[in-house]
């Protein structure tokens, strides 16, 4: 049977039990009042029997911590599910994430969960890394590609580093896991001819939108967003936010685009320049990604498709490529990588402080070396 001592070289009571393996330990409870020493040494001797009979599984070892802890006036012990843990860490990244990466953390989120099943509702300190390695096999089984799966493993590493450091779980269970090898896939470049082309058969707004991305290489979500309070006629500057990386660009506009801009110019800030396609998704099936791909279907440009897995393929030729021709334009013309940095936006905040309104005069050169389209 368990009892408590004192021992005079320390404040505490000490409880003698007998462990399941029949040995007696002596151990201190911490507790300086007999009674909750008492309670700590008869909730130990409990757990130590069902032990010995086999009959201590987590869920009962928990209670039996909380009785422990109840007994001393201490709060339980916490035990977020892994959907309470996923779904409060995904609420964290909603007001400190951009809107393109917290819906990433989102799909990620809810595709793990359906992947885990009725395991998702079990505490998260359960979670193996056989879990993860069936979300691996679950995503290649659905036609994932090596760089898709990694980057959502990544993301669900770093919401369990997250619960590790809350000693929510002992240890990551990504930890384990390696990551898919993934191959690169080089993107192309438009030709001049290609972008006059698609310019020829694209919508009022796919043509101001086309003229933004080759002369200033914005991403389409960004390009689409942009309204008349981002542009700047008397000083012939666009700038913007990024909503990739959250980094501020701004780039004097080509005589081609002011050009286009003139022709549609609005009195109201807050009208985007290309309202048809404002506000849209971009990667989805009837996405802005998607339309472009007719366009250039409709003006005779091969997307050079590239088959990533059995049922996955990656264009070379997008509309992300107007970004790197944008780029290797400026290269060919001699453009220092600084500068060329500095317009395509690969600078940090703190970097770009630093240009002054003086520095737009290079710049204003370099995109004037851009071929003309009209």
């Amino acid at each position: 049977m368990a009892s408590i001592h004192r021992d005079p070289r320390s404040p505490y009571w000490f409880c003698a039990l007998t462990l399941p393996n029949g040995k007696r330990t002596f151990r201190s409870t911490k507790q300086r009042e007999r009674k909750k020493a008492l309670e700590v040494c008869r909730a130990w001797e409990k757990a130590a029997k069902a032990a010995k009979e086999g009959e201590l599984v987590e869920s009962q070892a928990r209670r039996v911590l909380d009785d422990i802890l109840a007994a001393v006036g201490e709060k339980s012990i916490r035990q977020d599910t892994t959907r309470d843990f996923f779904t409060r860490w995904l609420e964290g990244k909603r007001v400190s994430k951009s809107v393109s990466t917290y819906q990433h953390y989102r799909q990620t989120t809810r595709d793990f969960l359906d992947c885990l099943g009725n395991r998702a509702d079990k505490p998260i300190a359960a979670l193996s890394a056989s879990d993860i390695e069936t979300y691996r096999d679950w995503m290649f089984k659905n036609g994932a590609s090596p760089a898709g799966v990694k980057k959502h493993l990544v993301i669900v590493r770093c919401a369990l580093s997250v619960a590790a450091k809350q000693d929510l779980i002992d240890k990551n269970p990504t930890d384990t896991i390696e990551l898919p090898k993934t191959t690169s896939i080089q993107r192309d470049v438009f030709e001049p001819a290609q972008v006059r082309a698609l310019l020829e058969v694209a919508s009022p707004d796919w043509r101001t939108a086309i003229l933004i991305g080759f002369y200033s290489g914005a991403r389409l979500g960004d390009v689409a967003n942009l309204t008349w309070a981002n542009v700047d006629l008397d000083r012939g500057t666009i700038s913007y936010r990024q909503t990739k990386t959250g980094a501020t660009v701004e780039f004097p506009i080509h005589e081609n685009l002011q050009a286009r801009l003139l022709e549609t110019v609005g009195d109201t800030p807050n009208r985007p320049l290309c309202p048809t396609l404002a506000g849209r998704t971009v990667s989805s099936e009837c996405g802005l990604s998607a339309e472009f791909a007719k366009l250039m279907n409709e003006a005779g440009i091969d997307q050079r498709k590239v088959a990533i897995s059995d049922r996955r393929s990656v264009a070379r030729l997008s509309f992300h490529s107007l970004r790197h021709s944008f780029a290797s334009a400026l290269a060919n013309s001699g453009i220092s990588p600084d500068i060329r940095k500095k317009l395509v936006g690969h600078a940090s905040d703190a970097i770009h402080a630093k240009y002054t309104y003086l520095e737009l005069s290079p710049l204003r050169c370099a995109i004037g070396t851009l071929p003309s389209l009209l």
